[in-house]
């Protein structure tokens, strides 16, 4: 477990790097007792990150958080554990190393139940619905423990005796919101609260569309109960959409602001939500043995969304893209090079990441990809 940890804590590379090493060494340990030579020798590391990690050859940091983690009895879920989802995966960004409480069930991917915080009492009986229907047919209700459509849906779902998942922009010993310290605790009995974020890092904006993007990749299908034109839930709708998921949304009022942003992923293209038996997926079981979670699980780089046609930047993507080309930079330093305000950057970056445009290294710096399948 101490090299998992290892390689995941490793400044400078990101997920996408960290498992083009392991689809090459195979193991974390075999990485961890590598030359520098045999490091360098991976396409795209190059000799510079290759001595880095040489440097970094210590595990202390990792008996530390393992250590941590024991006290407060939070559990560790590494990337080839069986229990990891392989449709997860498809998520190049997807993490080596989660932190959770509670228990991530063999089977545990679902269907994503997303929406505003400040919702009406439309969306919230849309939410409610469908979280109660999911957990009769025992499918994972996943969402994200925010206030709104997102509480509504866990506390729906363990009212009919379901299982759900809540993933975190923060570490697992902080509640965010305060207010759902009841509805945490009732998740980690009867499901599992899922960080990619070690214990004491609090909530912070750039931390979100990282857990939207999970909460899109352990999700089957999304289904984005309501939300206005600027609401989070349409990152989360992002991420389904580049992931190739389903997105279910109901038909809002058109006069009502809070039904916008719903409104117009119709119009993008989302399937129009009427009735909850929309939500299985077909004739087979949900969770069937002989679907893509019961494949060998892989380590392999071709394990990463499907290349696009190339398409043109977007004015704020060319912006992020040129303030890149000279070296690898923060959000702040983005924001303050691009003039782009930090919320519309952090969802841009989120989804240029997720596209294959632009990396995050270890230690929360942007670059861009040797790839450029966009001009």
């Amino acid at each position: 477990m101490e090299y998992w940890i290892w390689l995941n804590q490793l400044r400078g590379i990101g997920p996408v790097t960290q498992k083009k090493l392991l689809a090459h060494f195979k193991t974390p340990q075999r990485i961890y007792e590598s030359s520098a030579d045999e490091l360098a020798s991976v396409p795209g590391m190059g000799s510079a990150l290759a001595q880095s990690i040489g440097e970094a050859r210590s595990l202390d940091g990792a008996f530390c958080v393992l250590e941590e983690l024991n006290q407060q009895n939070m559990k560790v879920l590494v990337y080839d554990d069986p229990r990891y989802p392989n449709l997860a995966k498809a998520w190049p960004a997807t993490p080596l190393v989660l932190y959770y409480l509670g228990t991530i069930r063999k089977n545990s991917v679902g269907l994503g139940i997303v929406g505003s915080r400040r919702c009406s009492a439309y969306g919230k009986q849309v939410a409610v619905e469908a979280a109660e229907w999911l957990a009769q047919q025992d499918i994972p209700v996943i969402s994200g423990l925010a206030k709104g459509i997102d509480g509504y849906a866990h506390t729906a779902c363990l009212k009919a005796g379901g299982y759900t998942i809540a993933f975190l922009g923060n570490g697992l010993d902080l509640c965010y919101p305060k207010e759902h310290r009841a509805l945490q605790a009732a998740i980690i009995e009867n499901g599992a609260v899922i960080s990619r974020y070690l214990p004491g890092t609090k909530p912070r904006p750039e931390h979100f569309p990282q857990r939207n993007g999970l909460i899109s990749s352990w999700s089957r299908k999304l289904l984005v109960a309501e939300a206005g034109e600027k609401s989070g839930a349409l990152s989360t709708a992002q991420f389904a959409k580049a992931l190739n998921r389903e997105i279910l949304v109901p038909p809002h009022e058109i006069y009502r602001t809070s039904g916008q942003g719903t409104n117009q992923l119709l119009k993008n293209g989302a399937t129009l939500y009427l009735k909850p038996a929309q939500l299985i997926f077909s004739a087979a079981p949900f969770l069937s043995e002989t679907d893509e979670m019961a494949a060998p699980v892989t380590t392999s780089p071709s394990n990463r969304l499907p290349k696009r046609s190339p398409r043109k930047l977007t004015p704020d993507e060319a912006k992020i893209q040129a303030v890149l080309i000279s070296s690898e930079k923060n959000i702040q330093q983005i924001e303050a090079l691009t003039g782009i305000d930090q919320v519309h950057l952090i969802e841009q970056l989120a989804i240029m990441e997720l596209e294959g445009l632009v990396t995050l290294s270890g230690s929360g710096c942007y670059k861009l990809t040797d790839e450029e399948p966009f001009y």
